[in-house]
């Protein structure tokens, strides 16, 4: 399996527009976070974990050509706003790409992009999609013909006072937006290769894990690895990489990372 971090910011980017703090003028390619988002490529599939507003030029900056199914951790802006851009992955292949997403997020995106999801055809070019609930565990399969499924489990978590949906996959856990990691999701993510987790900031959030947060619970599961995400534009990544544990690193755009 190869996961490839896509964006690793918060909700406005960084740089942040106007904003001339350190972490946002930083010449460190590590500092410029896009929005949150997750590629993973396994048995042949690959598997996309949101679709937010710089999807499009995520996509093109990883030259990925096809995808076999859009997992949703939730409905705000910063994690669909990307959606409609799906639409060249049906220019050579016509078969619908089924999104999975809970109750509130597929409500949220048949407000947003009713020529999709609506009863009304608005336009020849809306990509083809299914909405499919992720209340429990679900197989992937092709759209493209070939052998094989992938198993998802969703992991219910907290994000403030909603709730969002963190996924495993084989031995990965990307867990981004989340305050808080109910007890009952400690036993679906046992034994992780990788795991990928929300760490806004050092101080605490009411809506995200802080970095201290999210590094005790990489602590109690003990992973091979830990990469942080979502991080603010107080974060400068080469400070504070350096002050991390050992098996615990600050994500950025464009890493990948291998999954035993």
């Amino acid at each position: 399996m190869q996961v490839t971090l896509l964006g690793t910011g918060t909700s406005v980017g960084i740089p942040i527009i106007g904003c001339p703090c350190r972490v946002c003028s930083s010449e460190d390619p590590r500092d410029v976070r896009t929005r949150c988002s997750c590629l993973v490529q396994t048995r042949g599939l690959t598997i996309v974990i949101d679709t937010g507003p710089d999807f499009r030029q995520q996509m093109l900056r990883e030259g990925i050509t096809e995808i076999d199914a859009v997992l949703f951790s939730h409905h705000h802006f910063d994690h669909v706003a990307g959606l409609d851009d799906l639409r060249p992955y049906f220019f050579r292949n016509k078969r619908p790409i089924p999104c999975f997403a809970n109750d509130r997020t597929q409500h949220t995106l048949r407000q947003m992009y009713p020529w999709i999801f609506g009863t009304r055809f608005f336009y020849i070019a809306a990509p083809r999609l299914q909405l499919r609930a992720c209340d429990g565990p679900f197989e992937v399969e092709s759209r493209y013909g070939r052998d094989g499924t992938v198993e998802v489990i969703p992991i219910a978590l907290l994000h403030g006072s909603s709730s969002v949906v963190g996924y495993r996959i084989g031995r990965f856990a990307y867990l981004t937006d989340t305050s808080h990691v109910p007890e009952q999701a400690y036993g679906d993510l046992q034994d992780l290769d990788v795991l990928v987790i929300d760490a806004l900031q050092q101080g605490p959030h009411d809506k995200h894990l802080s970095i201290g947060e999210a590094v005790a619970v990489a602590t109690r599961l003990a992973p091979r690895q830990t990469v942080l995400i979502h991080m603010t534009h107080s974060v400068l990544h080469a400070e504070e990489n350096a002050r991390l544990p050992a098996g615990v690193m600050l994500g950025y755009d464009g890493l990948s990372l291998g999954v035993c």
